[in-house]
């Protein structure tokens, strides 16, 4: 005899067997709108006004949208929205599971492979109609075999502010606020601004890759109420070069505020840039493909690819600095580590905080960092020239000043010597301005338009520049530029003009201090450069001491023929450096602007003698 079944296990079969019941006279009769329930799909009864009917499709041509007062309204669309009776709309959603939701103002980062899109949304604003959308691309993909192939491939965006069209991309063109191509990234970088009201969709796409490019791509986009996340300049590299030698180059920026450091309210603004320095300066070496060719204006892709790229002992040291420009703060990069007579590309970045920072003529910058123009530029070809800049007393004098393979590692060895030499020539100065009744009566002064603080100031900045030339390669070929040192062997042996020992090339170059010294013949018995050229000192420099100082000094300029050799003219129209002056730059991307720069200086002996024969060489 069978023992018993458990009662369970008859209710279980009874179950069962009354759902396929259920099933099968579902399937066989007729489709119809009639309301019908199995026991097994009851559940508990919902609160009393509640309504507890099937849900029914809405026509293909409509879409239900819950207005604010909760109830279900229709807009033209494809498909519908559930509306079930016993689940909360808000745990249902209206974004598929491959829609990521973003968040006003902040980043969201992703991988994308070829032939793909990927989707994002950001809900709609409130108390704001104008939205901000921009991306990056930080990685692509790369060229297999010739490196000087095609145009690197680049991402689309695509933006819709519409609800029948929450995918936007290249296959779902309709409802666009973009046109129907998108926006192509250029550079790596893309941006659209949008009218919105509601939710915005984001549709980023990658395109298909041939057989010259592998790999794929990682990006990062936001979207926002404040502005552009990520932003990209294109008007200029918001830098100048001031002067390079044969292993480092030194840049500025432009004005950081719209005043100098003299108004009372800039020095809060001042020390801001000085404790919180955002800019950061990347070079690579130029190349018909670099690691940042098709993405030059990412600041993710800048960063990363610097990061991820072996630059042989290449770094920037990066300051803010008021030495330049009467007191206004620049950024100032001093990058090494170079290699003598290469091409580089550099980039100026703003990096991304959360600070925003404010720049005269450029704007709002915001924690996607920004990133400026591309520029070049080229490093020296020999060692008789050397950077030296932040000298604390000639603290005008930024540029490349002569020098030897001696001082090359050393700056500091090399400052001592200039600096000294300088401070020993203003002492004597100072001696004899001494003698001159500086504070007396406006009556009984020497001038009424100048004061001897104007004469110590132009003394100062005469002597600096004529002490410590401007020094280029032998090899510049800049018409202005003077040949200094020309009897002084190359690092291979070899003397400039060595075939050339005519009696009159002789008395007209190498037998002449103007041409077979230095300038200041404290380089050439200390210091020892190889044959050089020199940007002569501009001769306002000259003119400015002899208005602004007492005429007992004896200060006094050279005249014409002679002046030229002494002393150069500036460019009329501004366009090229062609002579020395406290605080010249060079403008980038201009051919041709950044080459020559020299001077000469002969002996000099006590205040009054010194100082007219300084002003005379």
């Amino acid at each position: 005899m069978q023992p018993p079944k458990p009662t369970w296990l008859l209710r279980s079969r009874l179950l069962v067997y009354a759902i396929v019941s259920c099933l099968l006279i579902a399937l066989s009769t007729p489709f119809q709108l009639v309301q019908f329930a199995c026991a097994a799909e009851i559940l508990a009864s919902p609160g009393p006004g509640d309504a507890s009917q099937l849900v029914l499709p809405a026509p293909l041509d409509e879409e239900l949208v819950l207005a604010e007062n909760g109830q279900a309204e229709r807009e033209d669309a494809g498909g519908y929205m559930p509306d079930f009776a016993y689940f909360a709309r808000s745990l249902l959603g209206r974004q598929a599971p491959d829609v990521r939701k973003l968040v006003n103002n902040n980043k969201t980062e992703l991988d994308i492979g070829p032939d793909a899109t990927t989707y994002f949304v950001l809900e709609a604003p409130k108390g704001n109609n104008s939205v901000w959308i921009s991306a990056n691309t930080c990685q692509q993909p790369v060229p297999q075999g010739n490196q000087t192939g095609p145009a690197s491939p680049q991402l689309t965006m695509y933006v819709s502010t519409s609800t029948r069209n929450q995918k936007p991309g290249p296959n779902s063109t309709d409802h666009l606020a973009t046109n129907n191509t998108g926006v192509v990234f250029d550079g790596g970088f893309a941006s659209f601004k949008a009218n919105a009201t509601s939710n915005v969709y984001i549709g980023i796409s990658a395109p298909k890759l041939s057989d010259d490019w592998f790999g794929s791509w990682h990006f990062e986009v936001a979207a926002g109420t404040d502005g552009l996340y990520h932003s990209y300049n294109d008007s200029n590299p918001f830098l100048f070069m001031v002067d390079t030698d044969s292993e480092s180059a030194l840049f500025i920026t432009y004005n950081l505020t719209a005043s100098n450091i003299n108004a009372s309210n800039e020095t809060e603004n001042v020390d801001r840039w000085k404790n919180n320095n955002p800019f950061t300066m990347y070079a690579f070496p130029a190349s018909d493909r670099t690691p940042v060719t098709g993405l030059e204006h990412s600041y993710c892709a800048v960063k990363r690819q610097f990061t991820n790229t072996t630059i042989s002992n290449l770094t920037t040291d990066t300051t803010i600095t008021t030495r330049f420009g009467a007191g206004y703060p620049k950024g100032q990069f001093h990058v090494q580590g170079l290699d003598a007579a290469k091409t580089y590309n550099g980039f100026l970045v703003v990096q991304g905080n959360e600070e925003t920072w404010q720049l005269p003529g450029v704007g709002t910058v915001r924690a996607g960092g920004k990133v400026f123009q591309q520029f070049n530029w080229t490093t020296k070809a020999d060692d008789s020239c050397q950077v030296l800049f932040d000298l604390e007393f000639c603290d005008s004098v930024a540029y490349a000043v002569p020098s030897s393979p001696d001082f090359k590692l050393n700056d500091a060895k090399l400052k001592d010597l200039y600096e000294k030499q300088a401070r020993e020539y203003y002492q004597n100065f100072e001696n004899s301005l001494d003698q001159v009744a500086c504070d007396a009566p406006s009556e009984s002064q020497y001038s009424l338009a100048r004061t001897c603080d104007h004469c110590r100031t132009d003394y100062k900045r005469w002597l600096c520049s004529v002490l410590i030339p401007r020094c280029e390669d032998w090899t510049a070929e800049d018409s202005w530029l003077h040949e200094r040192n020309i009897n002084a062997p190359f690092p291979n042996g070899t003397v400039p003009y060595g075939g050339n020992l005519s009696k009159e090339f002789n008395e007209t170059k190498r037998d002449r201090f103007a041409y077979s010294q230095s300038r200041n013949s404290m380089i050439d018995q200390k210091i020892s450069p190889g044959p050089y050229k020199e940007m002569l000192p501009c001769e306002d420099l000259c003119f400015d001491i002899v208005r602004s100082c007492p005429s007992q000094l004896g200060f006094a300029c050279p005249n014409p023929p002679a002046r030229e050799l002494s002393y150069g003219r500036r460019d009329p129209t501004g366009d090229r450096l062609t002579c020395s002056f406290p605080g010249a730059v060079v403008k980038l991307n201009v051919q041709g602007a950044a080459s020559a720069l020299n001077t000469r200086m002969g002996s000099v002996v006590l205040i009054a003698s010194l100082v007219v024969t300084l002003l005379w060489i």
